[in-house]
């Protein structure tokens, strides 16, 4: 069955804006709606679904709460991108803590949003398809085992006890999509810092051809055995009151010692953005092995108990 066209509402008062985003989204062939002020954003979202929504934090007479109460009072749930401040900046926390899928900054590398709004889509879609699945589970282990070349070819990692979770009201849908997106940004990051050995400084550094030195020596390592056959094992763990996720690469890992837990991971240069959407997906980060595994641990309770 051939997926619809995603559908996107961009929120954002500058006329300068829509002409750029709306090339952007056309070029992909992506359908985009635009509302100007919190009035078109209203009527917007009572009237179509949307499946992303992408707004500016600093559209006039809306402050970043009042908008987040606007999306999520009209569709709870709702896959939200504010454009602001840094993800890693005290407000920037704040709003992932408050329900945002993700927080990007001014002027928008739309490379990145690109990657940011595909994630998005093919979790939600992938909930659609995974209704009532494990509507009857108690417990649960799953082991998943993948080289990086398999990786590069899968667009979503299925984690179908998520639904099971959502279905039984152990978690909501904002819950949800962010531990889909935490592990997704888990596995992409054991993928190229871990078994590719990337270094994110090396994106700083262009060719001649246009082209940065990152996505360049991704390129020949993922053409390259030694590198592109090394695993990512993913393993989840739900035993009625706790669901573990671990993520575990062949990498060297990045930590000097065995450390067990990192309290303050926003502050870990080295992980950046995965380590934000990892700490506001769910309630411990737990590294081991010299920082080649790492597992995310959620506490579950039932809605309303």
């Amino acid at each position: 069955m051939q997926l619809s066209r995603p559908h996107i509402l961009l929120a954002d008062s500058d006329a300068k804006s829509h002409e750029v985003f709306r090339s952007f989204f056309e070029r992909r062939g992506w359908d985009l709606e635009i509302a100007t002020d919190a009035s078109n954003l209203g009527q917007a979202l009572e009237t179509s679904v949307f499946d992303i929504v992408i707004a500016d934090a600093t559209m006039p007479g809306m402050s970043p709460s009042m908008l987040l109460g606007h999306v999520f009072r009209k569709r709870p749930g709702q896959a939200l991108i504010v454009m602001g401040e840094s993800a890693s900046s005290e407000n920037g926390f704040k709003l992932l803590r408050s329900g945002v899928t993700d927080v990007i900054t001014k002027p928008v590398d739309f490379t990145w949003l690109e990657r940011c709004v595909e994630q998005a889509i093919s979790c939600r879609r992938q909930d659609e398809r995974e209704k009532q699945t494990y509507a009857f589970v108690t417990c649960e282990q799953t082991e998943m085992q993948f080289s990086c070349k398999q990786l590069g070819e899968v667009q979503a990692i299925s984690l179908p006890i998520l639904r099971r979770l959502l279905d039984s009201q152990q978690i909501t849908d904002t819950e949800a999509l962010k531990i889909r997106l935490a592990v997704q940004e888990a596995v992409l990051n054991a993928v190229e810092h871990g078994n590719l050995e990337l270094e994110s400084r090396w994106k700083e550094e262009m060719h001649a051809g246009g082209l940065d030195k990152f996505s360049q020596i991704r390129r020949e390592r993922l053409a390259d055995p030694s590198f592109a056959n090394r695993s990512v094992k993913l393993s989840s763990t739900f035993n009625g009151e706790t669901l573990e996720i671990s993520i575990r690469d062949e990498g060297r890992g990045f930590l000097n010692t065995q450390q067990a837990s990192v309290p303050q991971a926003q502050n870990l240069s080295c992980s950046g953005r995965g380590m934000t959407l990892m700490t506001n997906a769910v309630d411990e980060v737990r590294f081991s092995l010299n920082g080649s595994e790492v597992t995310l641990v959620k506490y579950l309770t039932k809605q309303g108990s």
